[in-house]
């Protein structure tokens, strides 16, 4: 391609992300109705179910620890292994997430998440030594993620866009709520921790099912649209996903995302294990709390998401984490079971808004061209911090004991703080984008 021909296509890119930010806007402003969403009743729902899926996978390993334990006879850092290798599953995922997506299509790349996360929860409750366990967790982990950044691409896309991705992020809460509490119950009548995985390997097969039935001949609007244009000029594609990655929203967005999804995941992963052992709680009623934790999640992503969408998600976002900053220190510094359990379930009321309200910020903030590509990213790295910080946690309390929990969660969520400062609010980044647009012609006329 010539120097010119490279110039007017870049040139058309940058006037083409500018009017997405603009279209963003007049979407946002425009009123929408309930009945607008009816055509979109069928995939919602599976995105829901994948949803309550993710939540039952990131609560499983937190409400098995003590068991996994006792079964293959290791410490808290040995056992935080499986969180280090679900990591790098979500990592890789997140970063070939794009990819799959232009090859496969959004629907063709939930489709092999699902069939990537069967396989894995069947293997795994084979009761395979540690080792092959922790092998199969990297498989577990990429298969979670390209199903969470599915779900919230497609969310993201559709009227009431904040509202819908509340519910869809409340339901992640319901299944994580669900994880200790089968597990308890099958504890109670004599089952190994591999009937946990028994349990998910058949609402993983649900959940294909419904994928295949949920998304057949739905049009995904932000990969369809561009279809024709890429097939003209396949270099657009390539452009896009720089453009994307690069985006102050991405890389700020994952960030905060990365930490915020390490915290969350944390408490529910090791509250479990610092009530009964660090607290002394018995096993059948710290898992309630657990469970309640996670409920608190569900029940904060609707009632303070309302708040969130309301009176903005900067500042909403902002008061949350310092409440639960505070709660933190309650946790760290009383040591009654009773009031941290408390503490506990608040923290997760707490933390309930915090990723739906960052990616209905990114929905506003991004040119449409770039859903696909920034959310799935940054839900996919939000669910490697689901299994980084977790691991990290288990070496500390390996070294200090599992009294040091609170004070890692507490370290994790100023950092939150001070990520979330920086996070791009809609009209900051409209006028950047506008500035970098300029910018774009301005270098490309000077070439």
């Amino acid at each position: 391609m010539s120097d010119r021909g490279t110039m007017d296509e870049r040139t058309r890119i940058l006037q083409s992300s500018e009017n997405d930010v603009e279209d963003n806007a007049i979407t946002t402003n425009k009123q929408e109705s309930w009945s607008d969403l009816k055509p979109y009743i069928r995939p919602l729902l599976a995105s829901n179910f994948i949803s309550v899926v993710c939540g039952i996978n990131d609560a499983s390993i937190g409400a098995i620890i003590p068991r996994l334990k006792d079964y293959y006879g290791i410490p808290n850092e040995t056992v935080s292994l499986l969180f280090l290798c679900n990591s790098f599953g979500y990592f890789l995922a997140a970063m070939v997430n794009g990819y799959l997506v232009h090859k496969l299509g959004q629907q063709g790349s939930m489709y092999f998440g699902a069939i990537n996360l069967l396989i894995a929860y069947a293997l795994i409750a084979s009761g395979f030594p540690f080792g092959i366990m922790a092998v199969l967790m990297v498989l577990q982990g990429s298969g979670v993620a390209l199903l969470d950044a599915g779900m919230n691409v497609y969310t993201s896309s559709v009227p009431k866009a904040t509202l819908m991705l509340n519910i869809l992020h409340a339901m992640y809460g319901v299944g994580a709520m669900i994880s200790p509490l089968v597990n308890a119950t099958l504890s109670k009548l004599g089952f190994s921790w591999q009937g946990l995985y028994v349990f998910m390997s058949l609402f993983s097969l649900i959940n294909l099912v419904l994928i295949t039935v949920g998304f057949r001949n739905i049009k995904m609007d932000y990969i369809d649209d561009d279809e024709d244009e890429e097939g003209q000029n396949p270099d657009r594609h390539k452009q896009i996903m720089r453009a994307a990655m690069r985006h102050p929203m991405t890389v700020l967005g994952a960030m905060y995302i990365l930490v915020y999804v390490g915290t969350e995941v944390t408490v529910g992963g090791w509250g479990l294990t610092f009530l009964q052992q660090g607290r002394h709680g018995d096993f059948i009623a710290m898992s309630n709390v657990i469970a309640g934790y996670w409920a608190g999640l569900a029940i904060g992503r609707i009632i303070l998401g309302y708040l969130c969408d309301r009176f903005g998600e900067k500042r909403m976002i902002s008061i949350f984490t310092f409440m639960a900053i505070a709660v933190l220190i309650v946790l760290w510094t009383v040591a009654d079971v009773v009031v941290d359990s408390i503490a506990i379930i608040s923290i997760g009321f707490l933390l309930g808004p915090m990723f739906p309200s960052t990616v209905s910020l990114a929905s506003k903030v991004l040119p449409r061209n770039m859903h696909a590509t920034s959310i799935g990213f940054i839900a996919g790295t939000g669910a490697g911090g689901a299994a980084l910080f977790p691991f990290i946690t288990g070496q500390v309390a390996g070294k200090f004991g599992i009294l040091s929990m609170p004070i890692v969660c507490l370290a994790m969520s100023v950092a939150m703080q001070i990520l979330w400062t920086f996070v791009p609010s809609k009209k900051n980044e409209k006028a950047s984008a506008s500035l970098d647009s300029r910018r774009g012609y301005q270098a490309l006329e000077s070439n």
